[in-house]
């Protein structure tokens, strides 16, 4: 893990992993995650010919948190993170929650992203019923109790409590609640390795990240519409967190969106070995 400083004293970490020489590519992680979700096959990342750079959101792993950001604040850091590592032009990608973030990227530095892959994002939860498209139960709760802050941050505080005893069986509840990433997350053992890290990143400060970035769902800062460069939208047709009609909707507002459908993938799907293929492909081709 690196460390960046940021312009104003907060602290970014962050990894870079893959093809040295390849091409540079920003990725945002979602609800829950941290820079450490992708495909744990380093050999396989690096043989796609990309460069990988994967930062922690305000809150989780080792970033500060940011209070009361909005989606649009991620661009600028990321601006930061970019100019520190000499990137004149790269692409992006990102996941779920990611996928908002990424566009911040995107509309921040429009002349120096070049395209970007989304896999299962979330659009604007208060525009076009996108609230309306989430399935998993917890997720429908949050959207209720969007103004009671508070009791979000309760919420979260009790399930991070929870789940940082025993990160391995939180995993397996995670799997059993989510049916259609159960292979995902449980048939590789490297990979529920990565899933384990990866979650425990995300919790490392309590429920910070996780109310931190659900509140800034509500508050971007900026329209999908705004976004001019080509985005490929990857989705799952079996996601139990998000309705599919979600990541298409975001494709068709994309001004140069594409739609890809992965048959029988759930949410997290996109780290399984021809899906992360698929969407690192999308950013080389």
């Amino acid at each position: 893990m690196d460390v960046l400083t940021l312009a104003d004293g907060r602290q970014l970490s962050y990894d870079v992993y893959g093809d040295p020489d390849g091409v540079p590519v920003i990725f945002s992680h979602g609800l829950s995650d941290s820079r450490l979700i992708r495909n744990p096959d380093e050999d396989l990342t690096r043989s796609l010919g990309v460069r990988m750079i994967a930062a922690d959101q305000p809150g989780v792993g080792g970033s500060t948190p940011q209070k009361g950001r909005r989606m649009v604040d991620w661009g600028a850091d990321m601006e930061e993170l970019a100019d520190s590592l000499g990137l004149d032009t790269f692409a992006v990608a990102g996941h779920s929650g990611g996928g908002p973030h990424t566009l911040s990227v995107a509309v921040r530095m429009a002349d120096r992203v070049t395209k970007g892959v989304l896999a299962s994002p979330v659009g604007p939860f208060d525009q076009d019923g996108f609230a309306r498209m989430l399935v998993m139960k917890d997720l429908k709760l949050v959207v209720k109790l969007r103004h009671l802050h508070q009791v979000i941050r309760w919420a979260y505080e009790s399930d991070v409590k929870k789940a940082k005893k025993d990160i391995g069986t939180f995993v397996e509840a995670t799997a059993e609640s989510d049916p259609s990433d159960a292979d995902t997350f449980l048939s590789d053992p490297a990979q529920r390795e990565m899933f384990e890290a990866n979650f425990t990143a995300g919790m490392m400060q309590d429920e910070e990240g996780l109310y931190e970035m659900t509140m800034a769902l509500w508050n971007w800062g900026f329209e999908l519409e705004d976004v001019t460069q080509p985005f490929d939208v990857f989705y799952g047709d079996a996601d139990d967190i998000i309705s599919p009609e979600m990541p298409a909707h975001v494709a068709e507002r994309l001004p140069q969106g594409t739609a890809h459908v992965w048959p029988g993938a759930g949410h997290y799907g996109f780290v399984d070995r021809d899906r992360w293929i698929a969407f690192l492909g999308a950013v080389t081709a």
